[in-house]
Order: structure tokens, then sequence, then C-alpha cells
């Protein structure tokens, strides 16, 4: 999971650094001002950005928070250390998924962290529900749409090996290169030709034609390998024998 620090004090942010890093997190960009956050989050898929209130130039973590939630939708949680009652209340009307107090201690980077995506996720639950709720990627004929900065990518149904769901995130697998979208694997299932692909898995659905070899308890694409349950092992050999 790629999380962004916006924090100017290169000191504070070479510590988050470490102790993300350490959780298992890659927390390797770092932007101390408002324009390079922007231009980072436009250049690569984030799925957390910590950011600190006050940052260097006329923009702040606040403003940079609005500009998040309008245009990427991912989580953030803030980063202070003011005790200013008015500047917190501004950071609040921003909506963050966690609050974090300078000095940051392991246990509260942690906790700040795993709160943070917890909430996001029960949010982005609660939505599934509306049947409003905006999808990034729509299947139309023989190719699959996405979308990545404000444009929509194809990609081609038969060049995509398979797909693997990481929370409210799909990974997308082809034959050239992965492509990661905000998606359920739930709604991806419903837009994909039934004949062509199976999920065999709770975090996985596959392309028939780009099986290579199936065992007892995995599939084989290329030298990957899939698990299958035991609920979809039997459908799934009567599916390959039809579809052979």
């Amino acid at each position: 999971m790629n999380i962004l620090i916006v924090e100017d004090d290169l000191i504070v942010a070479k510590h988050l650094q470490y102790l993300l890093n350490g959780f298992g997190y890659d927390a390797n960009d770092v932007a101390t001002d408002y324009s390079t956050a922007v231009e980072l989050l436009n250049g690569k898929v984030f799925h957390l950005a910590v950011l600190d209130i006050s940052l260097n130039g006329y923009q702040t973590g606040i403003d940079l928070a609005h500009h998040i939630r309008e245009n990427f939708k991912i989580p953030f949680l803030f980063l202070s250390s003011h005790e200013d009652i008015a500047i917190v209340n501004a950071a609040l009307q921003a909506s963050p998924h966690a609050f974090l107090q300078k000095p940051c201690q392991k246990i509260t980077v942690y906790t700040a962290v795993k709160l943070a995506l917890k909430n996001y996720r029960l949010a982005a639950l609660a939505g599934e529900s509306n049947q409003e709720e905006k999808q990034d990627s729509t299947v139309i004929k023989d190719a699959l749409f996405i979308k990545e900065k404000h444009m929509f990518t194809k990609i081609l149904l038969a060049d995509i090996l398979y797909i693997r769901s990481d929370d409210n995130y799909l990974e997308l697998h082809t034959k050239k290169k992965k492509y990661t979208i905000r998606e359920t694997l739930k709604n991806m299932l419903q837009q994909l030709p039934a004949n062509y692909f199976f999920r065999v898995h709770k975090s996985f659905i596959i392309n028939l034609n780009a099986i290579t070899s199936i065992n007892y308890i995995h599939v084989m694409i290329n030298d990957i390998e899939i698990p299958i349950t035991n609920d979809n092992r039997n459908e799934l050999l009567s599916r390959v024998k039809t579809f052979s």
C-alpha cells in the first residue's frame, strides 16, 4: 500500500517514513508543499495520504485535503502540533479519516493509519448501497475502460489475465502491465462476460483463456499461482471443459 507523506519538516517526514515502512507500507514519497503533493498524486496511485496541516506556501494541508476528497477519493489523516481550536475546527471541516498529533510515536502512528483505513472502508461500504455511486470502470463490447487521471484507458478483455482484490481497490493484471483502480470485485464481476471470466476465490477473478494448468488448490496463469476455493473448484473444472 502506497502512502504519501506531505510534511515540510524533513526530520518529521523521515521519522514517519521509517515508522510506516517498518509497518510494511510503502511510504517513500514525500512532498513539502501543496503543488508538489498534487504532482505526486497525479503521477502515482496512493492508498493513503498523511497531511501536515501547516505547509510551506500559501496553500495548507487543509486545502490539499479538500483537493484529495474532490479528485482522488482516498483516505487521509491530518498531522499537526497545533493546539489552536480554530485551526483544529477548520481541519475537521475537511472530514479527515483520522488525526495524528506531533510528536509522532510508533503506537500512535500505527493506530492513526489503521483508524483512517477503517473509517474510509466503512464509508465506502455504506456508499456501495447507494446505486448512484460512481464507478471507475465500465465494459463496452470487447474492452474495459478504467479511469486514470481524469481520463479513461482502454484495456482489451482478452489481454486481462486475472484481477485481484485489495479492499476497495482492484489490481488488473494484463499481458503487459498492472493497473490499479478503485472498484469492488463484485461490481467488476457483474460487468465482465461470464463465459470468459470466473471468480475462483473471494479475492480473484481469472480469464478462462489465460489458464495454463490447474491442480487441486491452485489455478496457474503462466508462473502465477491463484487459489481456488473448495466451492468453486468443481464449477471451474466444468466451465473449463465446456469452454474448451
